[in-house]
């Protein structure tokens, strides 16, 4: 009996390893951008009574991709979760803006037109949050982490989570 259970332990282990090796990039920037919208609250003027939590994405379809797959049949706080290919100009109506695959240029002009807007941004791109950036994956020793600028989040007005930040790098 305990080899018997030694054995499925083990077969396990070797499961959720493989497992864990399958989880592409873009699928794990894709939950890990589902779980901020998660733990951000907005101000009740940004997301109005019944309107779904609009996730956007510019510069990475394979994120976008895996962001749609991820959220179907979702719903956050009584929301449902819709996807957006944002164009170079983004709409004020994105809760989420993940942008990525351009130059710092670029993206300095998108955060300059959301100045003050409650929008939760995410990147990959190195010095986001030194633009105006809330959020900012890096990779550590082979693991996804991230950056939280928490000047950044105040001047969009949002309320994160203190379960977020603790996971977080603060800046």
């Amino acid at each position: 009996m305990l080899i018997a259970c030694s054995t499925l332990a083990v077969v396990l282990l070797l499961a959720t390893h493989a497992a864990a090796q399958d989880v592409t990039e873009p699928a794990l920037k894709a939950a890990f951008i589902l779980s901020f919208a998660k733990f951000t609250e907005w101000p009740a003027d940004a997301l109005p009574a019944a309107k779904p939590i609009v996730l956007c994405v510019l510069g990475d379809d394979a994120v976008g991709a895996e962001l749609e797959r991820a959220v179907k049949a979702r719903v956050i706080d009584g929301r449902s979760l819709t996807v957006a290919f944002a164009a170079a100009v983004v709409p004020r109506t994105c809760q989420v803006l993940y942008l990525s695959g351009m130059p710092s240029t670029q993206a300095s002009q998108v955060m300059a037109n959301l100045h003050e807007t409650p929008v939760l941004t995410i990147s990959d791109l190195d010095g986001f949050t030194d633009i105006g950036g809330i959020a900012q994956f890096y990779f550590e020793q082979g693991r996804l982490r991230f950056t939280i600028k928490v000047q950044s989040v105040k001047r969009a007005r949002l309320e994160i989570s203190s379960r977020l930040l603790a996971l977080a790098k603060l800046k």
